[in-house]
């Protein structure tokens, strides 16, 4: 019995533990863009990998949720330009 406690208390809060490593995956990320000027291209795109601190896997894990979420946006030129406050506010200075 208390085997089965322990094993439903990991599994529920297995969630939350993967749920706070993807925000902070994409907090990772989204500070090695905005530090490059809020967008990623082939000239600097292996500097903000290095940046994230991140594996090629958790990046692009963390692309494809800024993409859901609507905080990054492929250019017609292949570039990805993230839509962040901070890169908002920096377009219009």
């Amino acid at each position: 019995m208390r085997f089965r406690v322990c094993c439903f208390v990991a599994l529920l809060l297995s969630p939350v533990s993967a749920f706070a490593d993807a925000h902070d995956q994409n907090a990772a990320l989204i500070q090695a863009i905005e530090d490059a000027g809020c967008v990623v291209d082939t000239e600097n795109g292996d500097a903000v990998l290095a940046a994230s601190g991140l594996s090629e896997e958790e990046v692009f894990a963390a692309v494809q949720s800024l993409y859901e979420a609507g905080l990054a946006v492929l250019e017609p030129d292949g570039s990805m330009t993230l839509q962040t406050d901070a890169c908002l506010q920096a377009e219009t200075n």
